[in-house]
């Protein structure tokens, strides 16, 4: 969806900006849900105001519905209404998680954002993990041990873009393989850790069309069918050691179906991992694994950067939607930098020289050709070099981020567009 353009007779704020991807689509759904006989509060307000509270780093939603708003310290021009804080815990309960969670698939399925090459060339990647929440005691729903309460928050993490493309939130006991299966896509190839190892669950991914790598574990019994070529880059042989590529049938699998399992050790640990795809060298199998550290990355980032660790709702219904808020704002985030990013090169770089090198050309060579001497580089600094990509168009910086929440009233014209793009 196209921004709104800078210097405008009426220029928006840096927040109208940055709600825009969606900002048409909560409008249509204010005017086609059923409305309260008695109702002061809209659904439009709420969203605008988990909205701000997420992207501003407020303390806590009390000071901002006590102190903030009320005292005019908010700026006019987000046009953030005072409302008493029953007012707002009461709309975690009118309005449903369903409502959220179509501005969150309206999203993913409308906005333009900046693709990694050099993994969009191997399909579309999906990291899947859980993690934890911790909850008050008293949140009886969120079942987990006797000493304490937690949810887990189970999340699609899509390499292609950089972006959480699914979630579901359950209590602290839920399954991860469950989680999976209501998940599953045709299409994707998932990847996950040792958790997730289950020879039924494994089937199924191949069943719904659906591919799999995932780190299997030591204790693994099989029985080697072929042996397949390694084809692993000579700079990464200095990291990665004992490097095997079989095709396997592990004993235990009552499908006995066919599998892959690359093995390798790094220092001291030994990885096994196991996927139905032959059509990845071994390399990209390594690498693609490595990668799924990412949605380690993202559960921090919602959890600290965001505040996403201080639920601001108790109730089952009322975390779903503060985790789909969470989301939501950090696409919207991300899809504002790269807007203002790309204006910012546009400006100030070079046009590129003719013909240039295709962006499938430049995957090859970062995957099969790594332009690294081991004699004269540590051998984890490759990584350093892949990346080093995602820095420019994929990091959300607590620096940008600060930046943006300093000039969320502002009028997003060149100055702004000037200050986003070049952070």
């Amino acid at each position: 969806m196209n921004m709104p353009v800078a210097n405008s007779l009426v220029a928006p704020t840096v927040f109208d900006t940055l709600l825009a991807p969606v900002q048409t689509y909560v409008d249509q759904q204010e005017q086609e849900r059923p409305r309260h006989h008695n109702e002061t509060f809209t659904y439009q307000e709420f969203f605008r105001l988990l909205v701000y509270y997420v992207v501003s780093n407020m303390p806590s939603m009390s000071l901002l519905l006590t102190t903030y708003l009320p005292k005019g310290l908010v700026s006019p021009a987000l046009k953030l209404r005072s409302v008493p804080h029953s007012t707002v815990s009461d709309a975690f309960e009118r309005f449903s998680p369903k409502l959220f969670r179509a501005v969150f698939v309206f999203l993913l399925g409308t906005v333009t954002l900046q693709t990694v090459p050099e993994l969009a060339a191997l399909g579309v990647l999906y990291c899947i993990d859980g993690s934890l929440f911790p909850t008050l005691q008293t949140m009886q729903w969120a079942a987990y041990k006797t000493t304490c309460q937690a949810i887990k928050l189970h999340l699609c993490f899509e390499l292609n873009r950089m972006i959480p493309v699914d979630l579901v939130v359950g209590t602290g006991k839920s399954s991860e393989r469950d989680a999976l299966r209501q998940m599953l896509a045709a299409g994707v190839t998932y990847l996950a850790d040792r958790g997730y190892v289950c020879f039924r669950l494994f089937h199924e991914v191949v069943t719904a069309q659906a591919h799999f790598i995932f780190r299997m574990k030591a204790n693994l019994t099989y029985q080697r069918r072929t042996t397949l070529g390694i084809h692993v880059p000579l700079a990464a042989r200095t990291l990665f050691q004992q490097i095997t590529d079989h095709l396997i049938v592990c004993l235990n699998d009552p499908y006995q179906q066919v599998y892959r399992l690359v093995t390798f050790r790094v220092g001291d640990t030994t990885f096994l991992l196991l996927t139905d795809r032959r059509d990845l060298t071994t390399f990209q199998i390594m690498l693609l694994y490595a990668y799924r550290w990412q949605v380690e990355l993202i559960f921090r980032f919602l959890k600290r950067t965001m505040t996403g660790i201080h639920l601001i709702n108790h109730s089952e219904e009322g975390v779903t939607i503060y985790f789909y808020v969470l989301v939501i704002a950090a696409i919207l985030q991300l899809h504002l930098k790269q807007h203002a990013r790309l204006h910012h090169e546009q400006s100030d770089v070079p046009p590129p020289p003719d013909n240039p090198q295709s962006l499938a050309d430049d995957s090859k060579n970062v995957f099969d050709d790594l332009p690294l001497n081991p004699q004269e580089s540590h051998p984890y600094h490759f990584f350093d070099l892949l990346g080093a990509k995602l820095e420019t168009y994929w990091k959300l910086g607590i620096h940008w981020l600060s930046m943006l929440r300093t000039i969320l009233h502002q009028p997003f014209d060149d100055q702004a567009l000037e200050l986003l793009g070049s952070g």
